[in-house]
């Protein structure tokens, strides 16, 4: 899309160069065909144009054969909504409205919500407990200000299509304490709030085609595998929408790599559960870490458990978050590497009869870090595969 903006400006700023070369620039053989100064003088009344960077729009501005360059003979004016476009009428007076009264900001980018909300609307004392956005609290706040900063598939937030345009929609809500006295300061109350996306970027190519010459060139490219994480019963099958599971009963989970060679093997370098489907939501329970250790392993049955060179198979003693009931899901960073495993490529279980670190393919020596640090680099370059939901019986 910055590209597509980019282009539209130039194209704008070239067709407004030509046009206003052709008004001012004398031919000795066409001198008829000029227009009076008087009118060049009015086309550049403005000591400056204050033309946008890009116009976004959900339709065409303007129609596309305007900007063919075998339309009409090139000596006649802009088309009128050309014209209109790039040399926008100002108004003399007036302006924008006022938005000094406003008391909540919202602004949208392209998968967050943020909001402003002012403090003295609120009242007194700690209003930030009782204000949410959806199913979310406040994020930070400052001495005037609450603000809200959230991915939009969180908090509740809905979507929707309405004139052709994507939105993306809730409702932020107020509920102060009622008041112990015989008058109150503050009301509680509810504003929808909104972030409208247009669906479809259009632009428009001038110029011509020049004639390229082609050549053939090799290059190798670099294999990139796709991960997949999914929870799995005792029977190494998926969950089917009639399995749970009981508290402390093993829950399995497979992450596989596709199209590994035999000198490759994929790991699993660190895992965590969330009550949410988002991977930044909270709150968060580590399973495996530092590279490659089964943390679990050292307070429960969890463990790694042997399997292919393109498929991690591993276990972790069902669990629920406190005061949380509902969906559970896995979060893991994955990587492919030799299948000799190294200090921040490995799959160490932690033997409670020996007290010490096993290595599930190889040395048990690249284990020792696990009580400690493995890598002082610890934001490995992989992202997050979240895997599919399950459900513990937080009762049995």
């Amino acid at each position: 899309t910055h590209y597509m903006n980019i282009k539209m400006h130039n194209m704008v700023l070239l067709l407004l160069l030509l046009f206003c070369a052709r008004q001012t620039v004398q031919s000795p053989n066409r001198t008829a065909s000029l227009q009076p100064r008087a009118q060049t003088a009015t086309l550049l009344q403005h000591s400056h144009l204050s033309l946008p960077m890009y116009l976004d729009s959900d339709l065409p501005l303007v129609r596309k054969d305007f900007f063919s360059p075998a339309r009409g003979s090139g000596q006649g004016g802009l088309p009128r909504p050309v014209r209109e476009l790039l040399l926008p009428v100002w108004p003399r007076a007036g302006g924008p409205p006022s938005v000094s009264g406003a008391a909540v900001w919202i602004s949208c980018e392209r998968n967050r919500m943020q909001l402003q909300v002012e403090r003295s609307v609120l009242g007194s004392g700690e209003p930030g407990s009782h204000l949410k956005l959806g199913t979310c609290g406040v994020s930070r706040s400052t001495e005037d200000r609450l603000y809200f900063e959230y991915d939009l598939r969180m908090c509740g937030t809905q979507r929707t299509m309405i004139n052709n345009r994507m939105v993306f929609f809730n409702m932020l809500h107020y509920d102060p304490p009622k008041p112990k006295g015989p008058i109150r300061r503050t009301a509680p109350f509810s504003v929808p709030v909104a972030c409208y996306f247009n669906r479809f970027v259009y632009s428009y190519k001038v110029g011509y085609s020049p004639k390229v010459q082609m050549r053939k060139f090799l290059k190798k490219l670099k294999k990139v595998a796709k991960f997949v994480l999914t929870p799995r019963n005792a029977q190494w099958n998926k969950l089917s929408g009639s399995d749970h599971f009981l508290l402390g009963e093993p829950v399995f989970f497979a992450a596989e790599a596709q199209s590994l060679s035999r000198d490759e093997r994929l790991y699993v370098l660190s895992c965590y559960a969330t009550p949410e489907a988002s991977p930044t939501s909270t709150p968060q329970f580590p399973v495996i870490t530092n590279f490659g250790c089964m943390a679990e392993s050292k307070n429960s049955r969890s463990r790694f458990i042997p399997h292919r060179n393109d498929a991690v198979r591993f276990s972790v003693d069902a669990f629920v978050f406190k005061g949380v009931t509902g969906w559970l899901y896995m979060h893991c960073r994955m990587l492919v590497s030799a299948s000799e495993p190294t200090p921040t490529a490995k799959s160490c279980n932690y033997d409670t009869r020996t007290r010490r670190w096993v290595e599930l393919f190889g040395s048990n020596s690249v284990c020792d870090c696990c009580d400690s640090s493995c890598s002082p680099d610890e934001s490995a370059e992989t992202e997050v595969v979240s895997s599919t939901s399950w459900t513990t019986d937080p009762k049995m």
